[in-house]
C-alpha cells in the first residue's frame, strides 16, 4: 500500500505557489438603490494581473473597475466608489460601491464579479449578500459569475451549497491533498491510514469549529506557513522511519527553522513570529528522537496537524461573515464536505495506483523514497515561501 500511496504521491507532485488555491472573497450591503462592497484577495494572487512589476494594490484595483459591476433591466448602474482600504498582512483590499437608477424593490438588480476568472479558470469567488431582506452565501466560479440583488425575498443559503463549499476547499488545495498523502506513507496499511485520518478528521474539526465560534482567532499567514511545515514533517519522518535514516537529521531541520529569521534580516523580508519558529523546531527536533512505532505514531501527529489545517479550512467561513444563526448547520455542511473531499482524495488515488500496479506488477522501492523527497520538497517551499510572505 506505501508503494502504491507513493506514486500516487509522484503524480500529484505538481508545481505550487506559496499560496495554493485561487480563490477571493467579498462581502456586500445592499441599501434601497445601492450596493457597497470588500473585496478581498491575498497579494501574492493579484501579481497574475501583470507580467511586469507593479503596484499590486494599483492592480487589484483596475482589476476591479474592469470586472465587477451592478446592472438594473439590463443598464449599468453607476461606480460611486472604488479605493484600497486597510488589510490583514499578506492580504488586499479594496472598498467599491455603485448606485441605481431606481429602486430595487420596484426593479431588482444583478451583480458581476468576474474578478481573476479570466487569469485562473479554477478560481473560486466566496460571496455574501445583507440586504432589508436577509443575508446569502454563495460561490462563483467561471462559469456562475452573478448573484441577483433586491427583488425577491433573499434565497436562504442551502446545506448542498456550503458541502459543497467544504468539498471544493479540499480538493482545490494542493497542500492539503498532499499532506494526506504524506499521512498515508507514514500511516501505512489501509486500516492504519483510516485511523489516521479520524485523527486529523477530529483535529481540524475541532479547530474548525472553535474558529467559526469565534473562540480562536489564527493568524492566517501563520497557519498556510504551518500546513507547509506538517506536509514536509509527515513525508520527511515517513522516509526516515522506512529507510532508517540518521535521526540528527531532524536537528538539521530544526537548525534551518531557527534560520529564518536571519534570512529574513538579511533580504529585508517579513518573517513569522519566533514563537511560532521556534515551536516548530522544537517539534522538529524532538520528533525526530522519538522511539515510537510511526503506524501507531501516525494518528497522533495526525490529530496535533489537523489543528492547524482546521483553522485553514475556516478561512473561507471566516471571511464569509455567516450570519450566528446559520452557523451550526453551515459548520456541519462545511465540515461533511471536507471530509467527503479528503475521501474521494484517497480513493481516487488508490484507484489510479491499483491500475499502474496491475499494469506494472511490480512498482520498485525507489518509488516510495522518490515521492517522500518531492513532498518533503514541496512542504519545504511551501513552510519557507510563506513564513518570508
Amino acid at each position: 500500500m506505501r508503494v502504491v500511496l507513493a506514486l500516487l504521491a509522484l503524480l500529484l507532485a505538481v508545481p505550487a505557489h506559496a499560496h495554493t488555491r485561487s480563490q477571493s472573497f467579498s462581502t456586500w450591503t445592499v441599501g434601497d438603490d445601492t450596493v457597497a462592497g470588500v473585496f478581498q484577495v491575498d497579494a501574492y494572487r493579484a501579481t497574475q494581473l501583470s507580467e511586469t512589476p507593479q503596484d499590486l494594490a494599483a492592480l487589484l484595483k483596475r482589476e476591479i473597475e474592469a470586472t465587477i459591476s451592478v446592472a438594473q433591466d439590463g443598464a449599468a448602474c453607476t461606480r460611486t466608489g472604488l479605493q484600497s482600504i486597510r488589510a490583514p498582512r499578506g492580504e488586499l483590499r479594496v472598498e467599491v460601491a455603485f448606485k441605481c437608477a431606481k429602486p430595487f424593490a420596484d426593479v431588482p438588480g444583478e451583480l458581476k464579479v468576474g474578478a481573476f476568472f479570466g487569469v485562473s479558470i479554477s478560481h473560486s469567488h466566496y460571496i455574501r449578500v445583507t440586504s432589508k431582506k436577509g443575508v446569502r452565501e454563495g460561490v462563483l466560479t467561471q462559469g456562475k459569475t452573478t448573484i441577483p440583488v433586491g427583488g425577491d425575498e433573499a434565497a436562504p443559503s442551502s446545506f448542498g451549497s456550503f458541502l459543497f463549499l467544504g468539498f471544493e476547499h479540499v480538493l482545490s488545495g494542493i497542500d492539503h491533498i498532499a499532506f494526506l498523502i504524506a499521512l498515508a506513507m507514514l500511516a501505512g496499511g489501509v486500516w492504519r491510514i483510516l485511523i489516521a485520518i479520524t485523527g486529523f478528521t477530529l483535529g481540524h474539526s475541532l479547530t474548525l469549529g472553535l474558529v467559526a465560534l469565534n473562540v480562536l482567532k489564527p493568524d492566517t499567514v501563520a497557519i498556510e506557513a504551518l500546513i507547509g511545515f506538517t506536509v514536509a514533517w509527515a513525508a520527511g519522518d515517513a522516509l526516515r522511519r522506512v529507510r532508517g535514516t540518521p535521526q540528527w537529521y531532524g536537528l538539521v531541520g530544526a537548525g534551518g527553522i531557527v534560520l529564518l529569521p536571519v534570512l529574513a534580516w538579511l533580504f529585508g523580508l517579513p518573517v513569522l513570529a519566533w514563537s511560532v519558529l521556534l515551536g516548530a523546531a522544537v517539534f522538529a527536533a524532538a520528533m525526530s528522537y522519538t522511539k515510537a512505532d510511526a503506524p501507531y505514531l501516525a494518528p497522533a501527529i495526525a490529530t496535533v496537524f489537523g489543528l492547524a489545517h482546521g483553522a485553514g479550512f475556516a478561512g473561507p467561513l471566516l471571511e464569509m461573515e455567516i450570519a450566528p444563526a446559520n452557523l451550526i448547520w453551515t459548520l456541519l455542511a462545511f465540515n461533511i464536505g471536507v471530509e467527503l473531499g479528503q475521501l474521494t482524495a484517497l480513493a481516487v488515488l488508490a484507484a489510479l495506483l491499483w491500475a499502474a500496479r496491475r499494469v506494472f506488477k511490480e512498482i520498485p522501492p525507489l518509488a516510495f523514497d522518490a515521492a517522500a523527497a518531492v513532498l518533503f520538497a514541496l512542504g519545504t517551499f511551501w513552510f519557507v515561501s510563506r513564513a518570508l510572505a
